[in-house]
C-alpha cells in the first residue's frame, strides 16, 4: 500500500535513474533521464502522455467510482511511445483512484536518489491494499455475524427451555390433580402413579405369577430359580419367604396358578413340567412323564420329548392345564390321569399337533429342517373354548374345544415374519373377542377372533415395537380398558426402554414409562391388586400402583418397617447379671453391683459354681442336722404327696424288701388316680397302623408276585446274568 512505498522510496538503497516533477505541475509527467539529463543513445526523449484529472463515473451500489482516461490517438508520435492500440477504459474504485492522484494530479515527489514506480505499479498495490482491507472488513463482519447469531440461538434455546419447563410444570400441576380422582371413578385411572422396585433374581426374569387372590407372587428366571413372595408378610426389605431351584441349570419358562390358588403349574426348559403347592415345598406334588424320543408320530407316546417353551393353568378347571414343546405339538394334562412309570407320573390326554407350510408337525428340533414349535400357549379367558399358540415362524395356530384334537382349526400364516412371544386376549364383560399378538419383528397386533384369515387381516398394527428378549410380553388390565408392554433400546443407540400403554377402545397411546437400561420382558396387571408388575432384564420387579386405584399388594409392604430382634447374649461379659429381686440375697447382690462390687460377685459366682464344693446331705438317721434348703423342702413336700397318694409307708418309697415292694403294684391298674382312667374305654392304647399314599398302595400292590430284578416288569425279555456261565434264562 501507501504506506510501504513511502518506506521504500526512503530508504535510499536504490540508485539509478529518479524521477523529477513537471514544470508546470499540473501534469503527471515521467522522464527518464540519464547522465543528468541527457538524452539516450538514439537522442529521442520518452515522456508520457499527459494525463487527465479522473472524472466522477456513474455511481453503482459499491460507492461512486472514477474513470481515468488515456491519451487519445491523435497524440501519437509526439514524444511517447505506442504500440499502435488503444488501451481500454478501466474502472476503479475511489480509494484507488484517490491512491494514484493524490499531491499534485498524481505526481508524488520523494527525495533525490529513491527509487519511484510507475502508475501500474502503484494502482496494483492499491488495488491489492484494498481488496485486503475490504477481505479483513468482509472476515470481521462475518465473524460479528456469527457471533449474534450463536447469541441469539443462545437466547432462543434458552427461551425455549423455559417455555417447556413451565409447560412441564404446567402438566405436572394438571397430573397432580388429576392423581385424585373423583368418589366412584378409581379404576378409571391408570395404577402408575407410585413404583417400588424388587431385586428378585440377578438375571432376567423370564416368568411371573400372581394367585387369584393376589396374595402371593411367585417370580422366575434364567438362573432356573423360583422365589415365592407374600405380600402380607413383607417388609421394606422386600425378602422373598421361599426359594425353590426345580431343576438345576434350567430356566423358567412359564408359572401359572390354579383357579383356587390351591398349587401352581412351573415349566422349566426341561421336558417334566412341575405342580408345587402354595408354600413352595422341596418336592413337587406331581410332574409330568417324559415321551419316547425315538417315536415319529408325537400322538402316540404319552409325554413331550423336548425342552418346555410355555405353560397355562385352565382358567375354570381345576385339574387340566396345557403345555408347549420344542416337539411341536401342544398337550392337554389331567392332574386325576392315572400316573404311569416307576415313578408314577403323569401321562397326557390330548395332543394338539402344530402344522407347518406342508401341514406336517416336524418340531423344531435342531437337525430338522423347515421345522417349527410353539412359543408360547395361552386360554381364552372368557369361556377357555379357544387354544391358541404363538409360533417360531411367526404364524399364530388356533385350536377350538372339542372331543377329540387333530390339526388347528384356524391356521394364521402371514401374522408375523418372526418368533411370537407373547399371545394375550382382551376381556371386556363375559366377551373375549380380540386377540393381542407381539413378536420379534418389532411389531405388535390385534386381531379379531370371529374373522380369524390372513385375507381380512389385524383390527390394529403397532410398528416400530423393538423387541429385546425372545420371552417378551404383554398385558391386559382386568377392566379390558388398556394394552401394555415394553420396547427395548435397539443395538448401538442411545435410547432408553420404555412401558407403553394404549386405551383397547381407540388404541390410542396414553402413557410411556421409562425404564432406562432396563428391558420389560414379562408383564402382570392382577384383578384384585389392579397394579402393573414388570419384571426386567436385570431380575428386578417392578410394581406401579396408585394409592387410590390400587389395593393390597404394593400397599401393604410399603413403608413396613422389620421388626429388629433383641440381641440377647448371655455369654458375654457386656450386660450385667440378672437378679431377681424377690430373693433377698440376689437383692444384696443388685445393690452391691451399684458400689463397684462387680468383680466380687463374679468371684463369687466362679467358686459357687466349681465342682469341689460338697453337695448338701439328705437327712437320715446318722445326719439329722443336715442343711436344708427351699428347693429341698419343695421336693420333700412333693414326695411325701405322692406317697400318701399311693400308699407308702414313707415319703422315700424305699421298701427293705424288693419283692414285697413289687407285689404292691400288682393291682396298680386298679386304681385310676394317676393315669389309669386314660385309658378305661381304649382298648387298643397306641396305633401303630400307617396310612400307605395312593402310589405307595399302587407300588405295593405292582410288587406281589414274581417280577424281574433288573426292569421291574413281570413281564419282560430280559436276561439273568446274575449266574456265569449258566444256561440263559429269562427272568420273568
Amino acid at each position: 500500500d501507501e504506506e510501504e512505498m513511502k518506506e521504500m522510496r526512503s530508504s535510499g538503497r536504490y540508485g539509478g535513474s529518479t524521477r523529477k516533477p513537471a514544470a508546470d505541475g499540473g501534469d503527471d509527467t515521467m522522464g527518464l533521464a540519464t547522465g543528468g539529463g541527457s538524452s539516450s543513445s538514439s537522442g529521442r526523449r520518452f515522456a508520457p502522455p499527459p494525463r487527465k484529472k479522473g472524472a466522477l463515473a456513474e455511481e453503482d451500489e459499491d460507492g461512486p467510482t472514477y474513470e481515468v482516461e488515456e491519451p487519445a490517438a491523435d497524440m501519437l508520435g509526439m514524444g511517447f511511445l505506442s504500440f499502435g492500440k488503444k488501451e481500454e477504459v478501466k474502472t476503479i474504485s475511489m480509494e484507488v483512484h484517490d491512491a494514484t492522484i493524490r499531491n499534485k494530479g498524481g505526481l508524488v515527489l520523494d527525495k533525490k536518489g529513491s527509487i519511484q514506480f510507475g502508475r501500474k505499479v502503484r494502482d496494483a498495490a492499491a488495488l491489492a491494499g484494498a481488496s485486503s482491507r475490504a477481505d479483513k472488513a468482509e472476515e470481521e463482519a462475518r465473524v460479528s455475524a456469527e457471533v449474534a447469531k450463536q447469541r441469539e440461538a443462545a437466547t432462543l434455546a434458552a427461551e425455549q427451555s423455559a417455555r417447556r419447563a413451565a409447560l412441564q410444570d404446567e402438566e405436572d400441576d394438571a397430573q397432580e390433580e388429576d392423581e385424585v380422582p373423583l368418589p366412584g371413578k378409581e379404576r378409571e385411572m391408570l395404577p402408575v402413579t407410585h413404583e417400588v422396585t424388587l431385586q428378585a433374581h440377578e438375571k432376567c426374569i423370564t416368568a411371573m405369577g400372581l394367585d387369584p387372590k393376589g396374595v402371593r407372587m411367585v417370580v422366575g428366571g434364567m438362573g432356573g430359580e423360583c422365589k415365592f413372595y407374600d405380600f402380607q408378610g413383607m417388609t421394606e426389605d422386600k425378602k422373598p419367604f421361599r426359594e425353590v431351584e426345580p431343576v438345576a441349570d434350567h430356566m423358567v419358562q412359564a408359572i401359572s396358578w390354579s383357579n383356587t390358588g390351591g398349587c401352581l403349574l412351573v415349566v422349566c426348559s426341561d421336558s417334566h413340567a412341575r405342580i408345587y403347592d402354595r408354600d413352595g415345598s422341596a418336592k413337587p406334588i406331581q410332574s409330568t412323564v417324559k415321551g419316547d424320543m425315538y417315536v415319529r408320530d408325537m400322538q402316540h407316546t404319552k409325554g413331550h420329548t423336548q425342552s418346555l417353551t410355555g405353560g397355562m393353568w385352565h382358567p375354570f378347571a381345576n385339574e387340566h392345564w396345557i403345555t408347549s414343546s420344542l416337539d411341536g405339538t401342544i398337550r392337554i394334562w389331567d392332574i386325576n390321569a392315572a400316573p404311569v412309570g416307576m415313578d408314577q407320573v403323569l401321562p397326557s390326554v390330548h395332543v394338539l399337533k402344530t402344522m407347518d407350510r406342508r401341514n406336517v408337525c416336524v418340531g423344531g428340533a435342531s437337525g430338522r429342517a423347515g421345522g417349527l414349535h410353539p412359543t408360547c400357549c395361552v386360554y381364552s379367558p372368557s369361556d377357555a373354548k379357544l387354544i391358541v399358540g404363538g409360533c417360531s415362524d411367526g404364524s399364530i395356530q388356533v385350536f377350538f374345544e372339542k372331543a377329540r384334537y387333530m390339526k388347528p382349526d384356524r391356521i394364521l400364516r402371514e401374522a408375523h415374519t418372526a418368533l411370537v412371544t407373547d399371545v394375550a386376549f382382551i376381556q371386556k364383560g363375559t366377551q373375549s373377542n380380540l386377540m393381542v399378538t407381539r413378536s420379534r419383528d418389532h411389531t405388535m397386533k390385534v386381531w379379531d377372533t370371529r374373522m380369524l384369515s390372513d385375507a381380512k387381516g389385524p383390527v390394529k398394527t403397532w410398528e416400530d415395537l423393538p423387541c429385546g428378549h425372545e420371552k417378551s410380553g404383554l398385558c391386559i388390565s382386568p377392566c379390558g380398558q388398556w394394552i401394555a408392554t415394553g420396547t427395548a433400546p435397539e443395538k448401538a443407540s442411545m435410547g432408553n426402554s420404555t412401558v407403553k400403554i394404549w386405551e383397547t377402545k381407540d388404541f390410542k397411546h396414553v402413557k410411556t414409562l421409562d425404564f432406562g437400561k432396563k428391558v420389560p420382558v414379562k408383564f402382570a396387571w392382577p384383578k384384585e391388586l389392579n397394579q402393573l408388575i414388570v419384571g426386567t432384564s436385570t431380575g428386578e420387579v417392578s410394581m406401579f400402583y396408585s394409592p387410590y386405584a390400587s389395593k393390597r399388594g404394593a400397599l401393604h409392604f410399603v413403608g413396613k418397617k422389620a421388626k429388629v430382634k433383641a440381641e440377647i447374649d448371655m455369654g458375654r461379659s457386656g450386660p450385667g447379671p440378672i437378679f431377681n429381686m424377690t430373693d433377698s440375697e440376689d437383692i444384696k447382690k443388685f445393690y452391691a453391683t451399684g458400689h463397684g462390687d462387680m468383680s466380687k460377685i463374679r468371684r463369687a459366682e466362679t467358686r459357687a459354681a466349681q465342682k469341689t464344693i460338697t453337695p448338701i446331705r439328705p437327712p437320715d438317721a446318722k445326719n439329722t442336722m443336715a442343711a436344708t434348703s427351699d428347693s429341698m423342702a419343695f421336693a420333700a413336700m412333693v414326695m411325701k404327696s405322692g406317697a400318701k397318694i399311693l400308699n407308702l409307708q414313707n415319703a422315700s418309697g424305699q421298701e427293705k424288701d424288693s419283692q414285697k415292694a413289687l407285689h404292691k403294684y400288682a393291682d396298680v391298674d386298679k386304681n385310676p388316680d394317676l393315669v389309669g382312667h386314660v385309658y378305661k374305654d381304649n382298648p387298643q392304647p397306641l396305633d401303630w397302623s400307617v396310612d400307605l399314599s395312593e402310589g405307595d398302595k399302587r407300588m405295593s400292590a405292582k410288587m406281589q408276585g414274581s417280577f424281574c430284578r433288573k426292569c421291574g416288569q413281570k413281564v419282560c425279555r430280559c436276561i439273568d446274568y446274575s449266574v456265569w456261565g449258566a444256561k440263559r434264562k429269562k427272568t420273568s
